[in-house]
């Protein structure tokens, strides 16, 4: 009986850790950029994602762009637009009205709805007096520019609420005393918090507002100016491993052949023995990373001044 024992034994105690293929870090290349031409202003904001699918949010002013192609609604218009796990697109979405519309942030709530944040221009006395006029008027006859004065300035937030197959389910507003920008929505399990700028007398406030899942918005929150540093080292879980990204300005850890230039922006992924798996580096500032099994890590970049998604398969 002591044979098998000892036996095991001594195959445990000559076990070896899995070996790892040596990792380089790979340039990342973007899979989708938000601008269709220069100067056009056209550009992607944020995106969300779940095990199917990449909700990619963001404003559009051409015609067309590699994400949205459907007709415009007038001005600039915001845009939802869903990649599948294959990274192709599956739906897309223009959000807005005659007038100029953004598209700042999106979240999601517990049922998969798709939360998108922007900013619209009210609509002028001149609309509004027409539409409360008892007399008939053809809407297909008038322009634009007779309903609504040039150049309105964003003062009226804007939430609407789309499903996972891409309808429009909801929309609500909140008017602004001042133009507004908004830039992040995020959600508790109850409501959501947004967060933003605001133009008020001349100077910059940052505000936070809530809105809850019948479309009722809380009273506005003015927020400390301050920014919050964000750490060195941002870690996402990925399955077994993690992902951390951060800027590296020499070497890195599990990556001998690698000696950074200068600081670059980049995402390792290590086991939980800080092994590296894989690793890219980007050019510009990393924004945001998520992660979800079988897609792999997405990430948001701003370089140049565009936005840009990249797509790690490698990081699955």
């Amino acid at each position: 009986m002591k044979f098998p024992l000892l036996v095991a034994i001594l195959s445990l105690s000559l076990a070896t850790p899995p070996a790892y293929a040596a990792v380089k870090i790979k340039p990342s290349k973007p899979k989708i950029s938000g601008a269709s031409q220069a100067g056009s202003g056209d550009q992607i904001s944020d995106f969300v994602m779940n095990k199917t699918l990449i909700a990619i949010a963001g404003t559009i002013e051409s015609d067309s762009t590699e994400l949205v192609d459907s007709p415009s609604l007038g001005g600039s218009d915001g845009f939802l637009s869903a990649l599948n796990k294959y990274k192709n697109k599956i739906w897309e979405l223009r959000l807005g009205s005659e007038v100029d519309d953004i598209a700042a942030a999106v979240g999601s709530d517990t049922s998969g709805n798709l939360w998108v944040v922007g900013a619209t221009s009210k609509p002028s006395e001149t609309m509004a007096n027409s539409l409360e006029s008892t007399e008939a008027i053809a809407i297909d006859s008038v322009t634009v520019d007779q309903l609504f004065e040039p150049n309105n300035p964003l003062t009226r937030l804007v939430v609407w609420k789309v499903d996972l197959t891409g309808l429009l389910a909801a929309t609500y507003f909140q008017d602004f005393p001042g133009v507004i920008a908004p830039n992040q929505i995020s959600f508790d399990g109850t409501n959501f918090e947004i967060t933003g700028t605001q133009r008020v007398n001349l100077k910059s406030e940052k505000f936070k507002i809530s809105l809850d899942q019948t479309g009722t918005f809380s009273d506005t929150m003015k927020v400390s100016n301050k920014v919050k540093k964000l750490p060195e080292i941002l870690t996402i879980k990925a399955g077994r491993n993690n992902l951390k990204s951060f800027i590296s300005k020499s070497t890195i850890i599990g990556i001998p052949s690698w000696r950074a230039k200068k600081p670059t922006p980049v995402i390792v992924k290590y086991t939980k023995s800080r092994v590296a798996l894989a690793a890219n580096s980007f050019k510009g500032k990393v924004k945001k990373v998520l992660w979800k099994n079988g897609i792999g890590a997405v990430v948001l970049t701003t370089f140049n001044l565009e936005n840009e998604i990249h797509i790690l398969t490698d990081m699955a």
